[in-house]
C-alpha cells in the first residue's frame, strides 16, 4: 500500500557514533511522506553482535531516562516506521545496541553506536 506520493522529505539526521568496545559507525534519518507518516531509516558499519546476538534500533531521550524500541536492524539498514504522535523532540537520541536472545525485552546495556537527531 502506497502511504504518500512524491518523495519523502529528510526532517531529522543523526550522526552515529560507536560507544566503548565498539568499532562502528553509521547514520540515521527521519523521512517524513506527504500524508505525515515518518519513517526512521538507520544505516550501520560494522557492529555485529557476538553469535547468539542481534542488533536492536531504540529511540531514547536526552537523559536516557525514557527508550522505545523499534525493532530489530538485519543487515546494514533497516527501515522503522515511527508511531503517530511519537515526539521526537522528546525521544531525540537513536541509539543501537547488541542484545541476547535471551527473552527479555529490555535495553542490554550494550550500544553499538548512538546519535541524537537534529534537522
Amino acid at each position: 500500500m502506497l502511504r504518500g506520493t512524491g518523495a519523502p522529505t529528510v526532517t531529522a539526521s543523526a550522526t552515529l557514533d560507536p560507544l566503548p568496545g565498539w568499532q562502528a559507525s553509521g547514520t540515521a534519518v527521519v523521512e517524513t511522506s506527504r500524508d505525515g507518516s515518518r519513517v526512521l531509516v538507520v544505516d550501520l558499519a560494522d557492529g555485529t553482535p557476538d553469535e547468539g546476538g542481534f542488533r536492536e534500533v531504540w529511540l531514547l531521550t536526552p537523559d536516557v531516562s525514557g527508550l522505545i524500541s523499534l525493532g530489530t536492524l538485519e543487515g546494514s539498514e533497516g527501515r522503522f516506521d515511527l508511531p503517530d504522535g511519537l515526539d521526537l523532540d522528546e525521544f531525540s537520541v537513536v541509539d543501537v545496541s547488541a542484545e541476547r536472545f535471551d527473552g527479555d525485552p529490555a535495553h542490554s546495556g550494550d550500544s553499538i553506536v548512538r546519535g541524537p537527531l537534529g534537522a
